[in-house]
């Protein structure tokens, strides 16, 4: 670049090159396109402008205002941009054969044009991220490569609108977001779920904005449900129940109205799987019940709202049942009512250890070692917190006793024996203290 001495080369007997052809394009830019026959055998061309800026004839004068190029013979197009828009400009070319190089063209002046307002976006691509937030993403204006870097993009606007909702007057269904830089997407947070919602976005440079572009899809974001919770924790086995503990999802304007459990005994959940709805939504512990002793589970939860539920949860770690085995000992066996010929005896209801219970076995003698010990089979039943039987048709003589629960695993240990004497008269006031029913079965 600058002045190449072409005035000291002798030119006269090549005369001028021909006028080229100088084309405005889009802002302060134009083509240059120099013009020549294929027999003058062009090596190279050089290109004389500058910025008409008074009264002067650009063909003669030849000061330093012009700005000067050189380039090779295959360029016959020349973009230049960064020139002054709206300013009238001045282009002369020379060119170079094996007879050197030729005179300046004359010159040809040019405006480059104006600045105009971006060019129309395509239509935005819309993906939706969440509960509340879309991803926009859209194509830059078509003329933006074309433009000067005075030209550039400064930023965006985004319209959003959506359709009215209950009620909601129309002229208030929209609101526009500036971006100010020069990006092709950007996150809309702030929708609300169950309504349709439309985008749009123009481009903005020292001109002004452009224009929008058409709308998007309609688009929806997820109505919020629950998040997916965090795995459940499990504590307190027990041949048949479970405590199983949960966090909440974080507070959100939805609130929780309930919660659900499911667990399972296969590793896969493909059988074996039980479902527990409606828990509370202000419980963070659960008992869950009706589990099989000695086996292996595993549990999830999910929580929901208005809108719809949470995936399940990430299973727990296994948890195990105790092992079911024989009923416990009757620790406290006891004969609280001792009448004329019978008696009753009571003890509080012993662990089943895993199994229901399926009878009771009750034996007597008259000696504390239980020699020669008589079995039966007593009829129980439970009275408020206790299990009772009467033994009838006593004689007059003194009574070992002991008691055993069965389940299915087998019968428990005997409980320890409780002695009943039935040698002295029982107490009239006893007998007059006897409940009627006692009393009955005593005549």
């Amino acid at each position: 670049m600058g002045h190449s001495g072409l005035d000291a080369v002798q030119v006269a007997a090549l005369g001028k090159a021909a006028e080229p052809i100088v084309l405005p394009v889009p802002t302060g830019a134009v083509k240059v396109m120099p013009r020549w026959a294929e027999e003058d055998e062009v090596s190279k061309w050089r290109l004389k402008y500058c910025l008409h800026d008074g009264d002067f004839d650009p063909n003669s004068n030849d000061d330093g205002r012009w700005t000067e190029l050189e380039l090779r013979h295959f360029t016959r197009e020349l973009p230049l941009s960064g020139l002054e828009f709206g300013q009238l400009h001045y282009f002369k070319v020379a060119i170079e054969t094996p007879d050197g190089w030729s005179d300046w063209s004359p010159a040809v002046k040019c405006e480059p044009p104006s600045p105009s307002p971006p060019g129309k976006c395509a239509a935005v691509y819309a993906i939706v991220k969440g509960g509340e937030t879309v991803l926009l993403r859209w194509t830059k204006p078509l003329d933006y490569a074309v433009v000067s870097p005075a030209m550039r993009i400064l930023g965006y606007q985004i319209l959003v609108t959506w359709t009215p909702r209950g009620g909601e007057d129309p002229s208030s269904c929209s609101r526009a977001i500036d971006v100010k830089e020069d990006v092709d997407s950007w996150e809309v947070d702030g929708l609300e779920s169950l309504t349709d919602y439309y985008f749009q976005v123009a481009a903005e440079n020292i001109a002004g904005w452009g224009e929008y572009s058409d709308h998007s899809p309609v688009v929806n974001v997820v109505p919020p449900v629950p998040k997916q919770l965090n795995q459940p924790t499990l504590r307190r086995a027990t041949h048949h129940s479970v405590v199983i503990q949960w966090q909440h999802p974080a507070p959100t304007d939805v609130p929780v109205e309930s919660f659900r459990f499911r667990f399972t005994s296969s590793s896969d959940w493909s059988h074996d799987v039980v479902e527990i709805q409606e828990v509370g939504s202000t419980l963070s512990q659960y008992v869950i019940e009706s589990l099989r002793p000695g086996q292996v589970y595993i549990f999830q939860v999910r929580a929901l709202n208005r809108f719809g539920m949470s995936i399940w949860s990430e299973s727990s770690i296994p948890i195990r049942t105790l092992v079911g085995g024989t009923p416990s000992k009757i620790t406290d066996l006891r004969a609280p009512h001792v009448y004329s010929s019978f008696i009753r005896l009571m003890w509080h209801p012993v662990e089943e250890n895993g199994y229901a219970l399926t009878s009771h076995v009750l034996r007597f003698a008259h000696t504390p070692d239980m020699a020669g010990a008589v079995e039966v089979v007593p009829a129980v039943i439970r009275e408020k917190d206790d299990d009772t039987c009467d033994i009838r048709h006593l004689r007059k003589k003194r009574y070992f006793f002991q008691v055993a629960a069965i389940n299915k695993m087998g019968m428990a240990e005997w409980s320890d024996a409780v002695e009943v004497d039935m040698t002295p008269a029982p107490p009239s006031l006893e007998d007059a203290a006897a409940p009627p029913a006692l009393k009955d079965a005593a005549r």
